[in-house]
């Protein structure tokens, strides 16, 4: 079951853009429980070709020292901290800017060009992070 009050709160963050860097694992939650559960967003990846689309980033912060994993297979999404094992995107940045990035006040490709991201994998897999988490963004500020 989603949780409302978690959501409630993210779903704010996302509109002011005022996330703090523990917002990060608490939208990975959210991404988690609704991709589960949620038969809408499931409908909204179909109709856009995203449920073949198969997804593993490994994510350091590079000025917290901190490393999260995000999965996003068959529509359903999965997170972690630490390390994961052979990841189709390693994605370096600085806090603030993965923050502006999941919270969709940051463009990647603006953040690449401007080199405060660095990554490893192919750049359709860069836009592919972006596109997943906009689509969840925009589909979270919509139930």
């Amino acid at each position: 079951m989603v949780n409302l009050e978690l959501l409630n709160d993210i779903k704010s963050k996302l509109s002011d853009g005022n996330a703090t860097s523990e917002d990060c694992l608490k939208l990975f939650e959210i991404y988690k429980q609704v991709s589960s559960e949620n038969a809408g967003l499931r409908e909204e990846l179909d109709d856009m070709a995203m449920l073949d689309m198969d997804f593993l980033g490994q994510i350091i912060i590079s000025d917290e020292n901190k490393k999260f994993w995000l999965k996003f297979k068959e529509g359903k999404v999965d997170y972690g901290e630490g390390n994961v094992d052979n990841p189709s995107l390693s994605f370096t940045t600085k806090m603030d800017t993965f923050k502006g990035i999941l919270f969709g006040t940051i463009e990647i490709s603006g953040a690449h060009k401007a080199g405060e991201v660095s990554f490893a994998g192919g750049s359709e897999v860069l836009m592919d992070l972006q596109a997943i988490t906009s689509v969840l963004n925009d589909f979270l500020q919509n139930i």
